[in-house]
């Protein structure tokens, strides 16, 4: 499922930058006329010598692994470099996990 990309306009928003340590950075806006959603995103902060500052978020990494086959617990998948087996078995499916275990990875690996 693709997610719809939302274009928005820069807010200008006037207020106090503190940075510490070059590390730690507090915005302390002087007015409370705007308003503007929190968000958290990991990204590079650019801040230039007149005092102007940008953000750009770095884009989220997507998994490249293929899936080679499936059962009700389990799933056997593979990228470029490796195989990788997931099984998950329910508490209160069974007692016997070992069993359930043995039984998907025979019917996965076959």
């Amino acid at each position: 499922m693709k997610r719809k990309k939302i274009e928005s306009k820069p807010v200008k928003i006037h207020g106090v930058l503190d940075v510490y340590d070059d590390k730690n950075i507090m915005f302390n806006p002087t007015n409370n006329l705007i308003s503007v959603n929190g968000f958290r995103r990991r990204g590079v902060v650019t801040m230039l010598s007149n005092g102007q500052m940008g953000f750009m978020a770095t884009p989220k990494k997507h998994s490249t692994s293929k899936k080679l086959k499936r059962t009700i617990h389990g799933t056997l998948s593979e990228n470029d470099d490796n195989y990788y087996l997931y099984i998950r078995i329910d508490k209160t499916e069974t007692d016997d996990y070992k069993k359930v275990i043995k039984k998907e990875v025979k019917e996965l690996l076959d």
